[in-house]
């Protein structure tokens, strides 16, 4: 988890300006200020920097950090039944 945490912190501080001492495994998308259109960006950027599909239906506004860093890490290790279809 802490490299995926630390490559998914890195993308909310770069790409979309959310203060890095603002972020917390625990706060969703929505309290980082993420709108639809900025997770639809979130995972197009997630997809180029770790090669996995994470699908829009994986991150909503209500979903915190942690949980898309396990969801990430699950993809990561071969988790083929959580892989939207491309």
């Amino acid at each position: 988890m802490p490299e995926t945490y630390d490559t998914v912190r890195s993308i909310l501080t770069s790409a979309f300006r959310v203060p890095e001492d603002e972020i917390r495994p625990q706060l969703t998308l929505g309290q980082l200020d993420l709108d639809s259109l900025a997770l639809t960006e979130l995972v197009l950027i997630l997809h180029e920097r770790l090669g996995v599909r994470i699908g829009n239906e994986d991150l909503s506004r209500g979903t915190t950090l942690a949980q898309v860093v396990d969801r990430l890490d699950a993809l990561r290790a071969g988790s083929t039944s959580a892989v939207a279809p491309s």
